[in-house]
């Protein structure tokens, strides 16, 4: 009979080892959310990155293991829980009634931003102890240059930033994706055919590129969400799988969207934003409360790690660091950045209602940051064509730490210097449902009277093509307007009623 005493490591190793580090960083969250102090200057991505720094030095020194972020581990499993988390979450009449605005950011915005960038780390390649060509400045610039949905997350959410600000800089994070990923593998084509041996047909198909990658991903988003929303409906009696549906068809959409080469992240938004109306109408309330809060902590748990991993990579000894290419990058970067946020912004406010201000737009700048995104795609990189490539790393780690740490922390001490507004946390009444509802339906009628077809007509065609036929085939119990708003009004009894038994409870405790 085996003694007790003898203890079995390597079996268990790799989940203990696992369970240990969530507990490190649920600790280490807890201590940072009980300091208030910590809270009001540094953002909590930052302090994950700093516990990641101390114990990759640890590690590096004790047994001189190299860590660092793989890009599958991110890109397959890490990621795509933050980004359904955000979709499914996502305010979508906001998201929608700005969605011009932030297409603006997103395509012309990040277009700009990597010929600007690379045209001036090109143009200051006498700073540096290497040689570039134009072809790996774009391609370094493209990846560089993409604002990480997850940095933008972390941050933005700790602050309440007000609806315009979030929806605009997150939207843009998120819709960059295509572009970012589309010029990225275009770019890293050109690298490996050649500068000299480029020819026209090679810039004209990384356009078409642009339209098949973006558009494929949200043909991919919006069938997943069919799927989703019947396979809801139809379990209807068995309500303990209605969770696991909701969770692993959008994540199948990431996943099927990664094996056609279109855009993952936009197929799982997308996914995620249209899937949210129909299923909510099927499932029971534990079920949705259930799917609620795994996919809050899903998102909260990779996130963490992602922080925590980026602080591993620090250590790692690859790296090849050159002071002149990282000094020029970061500032090319922030640079870039403010200039098209102001121009573009300046164009956008010809024609929106509400305008972006300067304060908006300050904020919109500093919240240009740069996450894991960035340091998955760099690492993906050919090194056998772009011998930079070890620079590039490094140097695409410092960008990172400089955004989190720099602009992260400096974004809430602005947000309170420039008065920015702040999302308050209010529900609406009854009566402001009610009078929203008729506001529209009047502003409608006004546009058929005058004979224009603006977004109020356009809304009102659509939320009636979804009442006749989408909701009845998609969804169990259709949530027509009526059936919102009796929603509602239960949701606000019970939840008065909660707090004046509460306040009962306290009342008859008290001497």
């Amino acid at each position: 009979m085996r003694s007790l005493s003898v203890m079995q490591w390597n079996r268990p190793e790799t989940p203990t080892l696992l369970g240990l580090w969530l507990l490190l960083i649920v600790g280490a969250k807890i201590g940072f959310h009980r300091m208030p102090r910590a809270r009001h200057f540094f953002p909590e991505s930052a302090v994950l990155i700093v516990l990641g720094l101390f114990a990759g030095f640890t590690i590096y020194e004790m047994w001189t293991v190299d860590l660092y972020l793989h890009p599958d581990l991110f890109f397959l499993y890490l990621l795509p829980p933050i980004v359904l988390e955000a979709g499914y979450f996502m305010p979508n009449k906001a998201f929608i009634s700005n969605i011009t605005t932030i297409s603006l950011f997103a395509v012309a915005g990040t277009v700009i931003n990597i010929f600007l960038t690379s045209c001036f780390i090109f143009a200051c390649q006498n700073f540096y102890d290497f040689n570039i060509t134009i072809v790996d400045t774009l391609l370094f610039s493209t990846v560089i240059s993409a604002v990480d949905p997850v940095a933008v997350l972390s941050v933005f959410e700790e602050i309440h930033v007000n609806k315009l600000l979030y929806i605009t800089v997150f939207g843009e994070s998120l819709l960059n994706d295509a572009v970012t990923v589309v010029l990225y593998h275009s770019f890293h084509s050109m690298v490996r055919i050649g500068q000299a041996h480029l020819i026209y047909q090679d810039y004209t198909m990384s356009m078409m590129n642009f339209f098949l990658v973006s558009g494929g991903g949200i043909l991919v988003g919006v069938v997943f969400a069919v799927l989703a929303a019947l396979g809801v409906k139809w379990s209807a009696n068995v309500s303990v799988l209605q969770p696991i549906i909701c969770i692993t068809v959008p994540y199948m959409a990431y996943l099927c969207s990664e094996i056609v080469h279109v855009s993952g992240i936009l197929g799982i938004v997308v996914c995620g934003i249209c899937m949210k109306s129909y299923v909510t109408g099927s499932m029971e309330e534990r079920a949705d409360i259930t799917v609620k809060y795994t996919l809050k902590t899903l998102s909260s748990c990779c996130e963490a790690v992602i922080f925590v991993f980026l602080g591993f990579s620090i250590f790692s000894k690859d790296h090849t660091w050159d002071i002149g290419f990282a000094i020029v990058t970061v500032i090319t970067c922030f640079a870039a950045r403010f200039l098209v946020v102001f121009i573009l912004s300046w164009i956008a406010n010809k024609w929106r209602m509400q305008k972006i201000s300067l304060r908006d737009q300050t904020i919109m700048a500093f919240g240009g940051l740069r996450g894991a995104i960035c340091f998955g795609l760099v690492l993906t990189i050919d090194g056998e064509v772009v011998p930079a490539k070890p620079i590039m790393i490094s140097t695409t780690l410092i960008v990172i730490v400089f955004t989190v740490f720099i602009q992260g922390t400096m974004i809430k001490p602005l947000v309170s210097f420039l008065n920015v507004k702040i999302d308050s946390a209010y529900d609406k009444s009854l009566f402001e449902s009610c009078m929203e509802h008729c506001f529209e339906d009047a502003m409608c009628g006004v546009e058929a009277i005058i004979g224009t077809h603006g977004q109020y007509y356009w809304k009102n065609k659509v939320d009636k093509w979804n009442t006749q036929f989408l909701e009845p085939a998609l969804t169990r119990q259709d949530m027509n307007r009526g059936r919102r708003l009796v929603k509602k009004l239960t949701d606000m009894t019970t939840d008065e009623q909660r707090v004046a038994l509460l306040h009962d409870d306290v009342v008859e405790l008290d001497p």
